[in-house]
């Protein structure tokens, strides 16, 4: 991959469709990552085709499979560890923020039930060659952004294979070799994270270097020791940590769990070529990456399949919404990802857009920033940090594994519109020029900030071209599932700023903080704490042109239309006035869903409500019928 100077986003005029197809083409400019294809013919369709014709299971029962899942990362927190994190938090709260582990580390006291049939659900979707997942919808994968917001790890600092340079830090690093051999040298026991916490929680000889051994401990425990024992290969990194080097753990920890996930992939393909050779032996995989994100992912991106959050204070990290949460109760996750057309989210992480150190990436309106800086020496990493989730690079992983990480496929994560994505080729170069393309500059002299609640939407060309990939079952599968209506989110934030309530506060979250409610005037800002409150002055909407910008900055963002719809172009007749309606999610919890008319709680509504789970009903048992010859 070239590691010059390159755009990373194309605006133009182009016919859109919504994703799902239940609108017409609508001429607007719209936004695409790149690089886009020219040609749909050759590698284009042949390397989705051909991992779609992959074989699976016949029947999706992982219990029964011979195969065992080892996931060597997924920790579950011990007493002793929380007490360790309480007390040291005291002391290095302030440091941990600084390089940007903070969240990361908070996060390790949170315990995710593991789901297996839900882990080996998702990873049957998984494409190997595009590492993103493949849906009758569209494709989709966990990103930059997902690493950053669930997990809390930093995105931008310097790579974890650097090495130390200054004689201090190199003598820290001896006194960790030396601690982590003496204690196991005559037990021969191994260096696991228990037995390092007891060589120094309380213990007064090795306090000099505790803050090291904590941070190696918990590198150790998300997954950045290959064997889950505590290794002198963490040692560095820890090092430079504590000592306010930001690390860019985020590309490490993504390019692990994209290798975890084509290794559970394949296991999954050879249980399915097993069958037919009647093979009884078992295959194990074992999983080196933090994998409960991959859980989380899902949890947080379909709707169908998430059990109930819960309640957490803004400050605290998203994985605190899961901390304990008892997974739903699916026998075939198979094909409830299949039929989820209708409950997946593009953007999750927009009803997180008034907490947090993110909100500047989801504001009220649609905005235009200038680049008018070296991102590498933007004091908040604020750009560099959205740059790197929307650039297609090369990601080193923990073990110097490299990874492709294709943001354009799956543009619609990010509010962007979905353009035919053009095939990357392979990288086969070393870890450092893999590092240099990672960090390569663009050529950009804006970035775009869609609007928080936008909702990407394809080109027709893409729409075209997904169906003709897209196996017949499964399209036909897909048409008959309840489809979901274009621009409720944009009504939604309208329905609310009229009613008041609190329907934009995410499950999960206290309603306590009110949500930005796009007002610039400077009472507003105090009593709502608006979205843009903390946006520099580069940051410029261009959906309203007041700001507290000054009239000569705001001159240098070019105007462009909104991507905001116009309600008569998406939504049926009449147009929806209120939230009232309730709807119930898999849980059985009850939920404000936008309602289709001004009458909410009509009779018309709730017939046409039955008539199609009554047909998603039908659908299902044929389906069912035609795989496994039973219902």
């Amino acid at each position: 991959m070239d590691n010059s100077k390159f755009s990373m986003m194309e605006v133009r005029e182009d016919f859109m469709v919504s994703a799902t197809g239940d609108s017409e083409p609508t001429s607007r400019s719209a936004y695409f990552l790149k690089p886009l294809a020219n040609s749909l013919d050759g590698p284009v369709s042949e390397v989705i085709s051909s991992s779609m014709a992959m074989p699976l299971p016949p029947v999706f029962d992982p219990k029964q499979w011979p195969m065992v899942v080892r996931y060597n990362g997924w920790h579950h927190p011990k007493p002793k560890w929380v007490e360790w994190v309480d007390t040291l938090q005291v002391r290095y709260q302030s440091l941990w923020k600084k390089v940007g582990i903070f969240d990361a580390i908070m996060s390790t006291k949170c315990s995710i039930a593991k789901n297996q049939n839900l882990c080996v659900g998702i990873a049957e979707r998984w494409c190997p060659d595009t590492n993103t997942f493949l849906f009758p919808w569209g494709e989709a994968t966990i990103t930059l952004e997902d690493v950053m917001v669930l997990g809390g790890f930093p995105v931008v600092g310097d790579p974890v294979f650097t090495t130390l340079q200054s004689q201090e830090m190199r003598k820290v690093e001896e006194k960790l070799s030396l601690a982590r051999m003496e204690p196991w040298r005559e037990k021969k026991h191994k260096v696991t994270t228990s037995a390092w916490m007891d060589a120094f929680v309380n213990s007064g000889t090795r306090s000099e270097i505790e803050h090291e051994a904590f941070l190696s401990t918990w590198l150790t425990m998300v997954g950045f020791s290959h064997n889950g024992l505590v290794n002198e290969c963490v040692f560095p990194i820890a090092i430079l940590l504590a000592r306010g080097y930001p690390i860019a753990l985020g590309p490490a920890v993504l390019a692990s769990i994209y290798h975890d996930l084509t290794l559970l992939k394949k296991t999954i393909v050879r249980l399915a070529e097993k069958s037919v050779l009647d093979d009884k032996l078992e295959l194990v995989t074992t999983l080196q990456s933090p994998f409960y994100l991959i859980q989380i992912w899902v949890w947080e991106r379909f709707k169908n399949l998430q059990p109930q959050p819960k309640l957490i204070n803004h400050e605290d990290p998203v994985l605190f919404r899961w901390h304990k949460v008892k997974a739903l109760e699916i026998d075939n996750v198979r094909l409830a990802v299949e039929s989820a057309m209708d409950h997946f989210r593009w953007r999750p992480y927009v009803q997180y857009a008034g907490t947090g150190k993110f909100k500047v990436y989801y504001p009220e309106n649609e905005t235009l920033v200038i680049l008018d800086t070296d991102l590498d020496k933007e004091p908040t990493g604020i750009l560099a940090s959205f740059v790197a989730c929307l650039k297609v690079s090369l990601l080193v992983g923990i073990q110097s594994n490299i990874e492709l990480y294709l943001p354009h496929r799956v543009a619609m994560q990010f509010g962007m519109d979905q353009d035919v994505p053009s095939c990357v080729p392979i990288f086969r170069g070393t870890k450092e020029n893999a590092w240099k393309n990672y960090c390569r500059p663009i050529s950009d002299t804006h970035l775009y900030f869609p609007a928080r609640l936008f909702e990407g939407d394809v080109t027709t060309r893409y729409a075209t071209w997904w169906k003709q990939l897209v196996p017949s079952c499964h399209r036909d599968f897909v048409k008959n599932i309840v489809r979901r209506k274009r621009s409720l989110m944009s009504h939604v934030s309208k329905a609310n700023k009229n009613s008041g309530n609190d329907a934009d506060v995410p499950p999960g979250f206290s309603p306590s903080k009110t949500l930005p409610s796009g007002n610039s005037g400077q009472d507003d800002l105090q009593a709502n704490e608006n979205i843009d409150a903390d946006i520099p002055t580069r940051f410029k909407s261009l959906s309203n042109p007041i700001s507290s910008a000054s009239t000569a900055d705001y001159e240098k963002a070019k105007r462009i239309s909104s991507l905001t719809k116009p309600a008569a172009e998406d939504t049926p007749e009449p147009l929806m006035s209120g939230l009232d309606e309730q709807f119930e999610d898999a849980n059985g919890r009850k939920e404000s869903r936008p309602s289709e008319s001004c009458s909410c709680a009509s009779r018309e509504n709730l017939m046409d409500l039955e008539e199609r789970i009554n047909r998603l009903e039908e659908v299902t048992k044929k389906l069912k019928m035609k795989t496994f010859g039973h219902c």
